[in-house]
């Protein structure tokens, strides 16, 4: 995948590096922005994933920042507060073997067989569709280490088709830290918008890339 892939992460660097600060004048920048500063404020805050999980207000921001991203609306349908709650709980042990991957130089490959783990037991839709909600979620969680997906950008560029599965998901998280290689100075395109992290900006790159997202 990462072999193929060589001309669109050449795109993303030089989006990042060229034209990154439109996605602040060109994308939503209503309550979706508001509660995704929240809960990366109150992540970033937190002395660790457990003091995070076990605090209510902090799952329920969480939740809130994934209605705020669409992910309660059309056909999308989070299950209720205390079911999402229970369930995002109970993969605490794989997320706490996450947090401690962060240490140090992080092994992708342990990385994606500990998401693969949690991926594959995180319900918090009524649907059976995972990968957008999921890696929201994972992003909230650990935004410095976990890019955002979703069909019509992500899957778009990278598949030029909108049907998931981890292995894809796999596959662009491998890219992510790909594309984190190529470029040093990441915090030159830090603002107070959209570009926070370098997960979210390499997904900005691509939602202005595709250009289906952007007026």
């Amino acid at each position: 995948m990462i072999e193929k892939c060589g001309e669109k992460i050449g795109r993303i660097v030089e989006c990042v590096e060229t034209r990154i600060a439109e996605i602040n004048q060109r994308y939503r920048n209503g309550p979706d922005l508001y509660f995704y500063k929240r809960v990366i404020c109150l992540r970033n805050s937190s002395s660790n994933i457990i003091s995070f999980l076990e605090n209510d207000y902090c799952i329920e921001i969480l939740y809130a920042t994934l209605v705020a991203w669409d992910m309660n609306s059309r056909r999308a349908k989070l299950k209720y507060f205390d079911e999402f709650k229970n369930n995002v709980r109970s993969c605490r042990d794989n997320f706490e073997k996450i947090e401690s991957l962060t240490q140090g130089d992080i092994d992708v490959e342990r990385l994606i067989e500990l998401l693969k783990e949690i991926y594959l037991n995180l319900h918090v839709m009524q649907t059976k569709a995972r990968l957008v909600a999921n890696s929201k979620l994972l992003h909230f969680l650990f935004p410095k280490i976990c890019i955002p997906a979703d069909r019509s950008n992500t899957l778009e560029f990278f598949y030029g088709n909108h049907s998931e599965s981890f292995e894809k998901y796999g596959d662009i998280v491998r890219l992510s830290f790909e594309i984190m290689k190529k470029m040093g100075h990441w915090e030159r395109y830090f603002d107070n918008g959209w570009n926070t992290t370098i997960p979210k900006m390499i997904d900005n790159a691509i939602i202005l890339l595709v250009g289906k997202s952007v007026s």
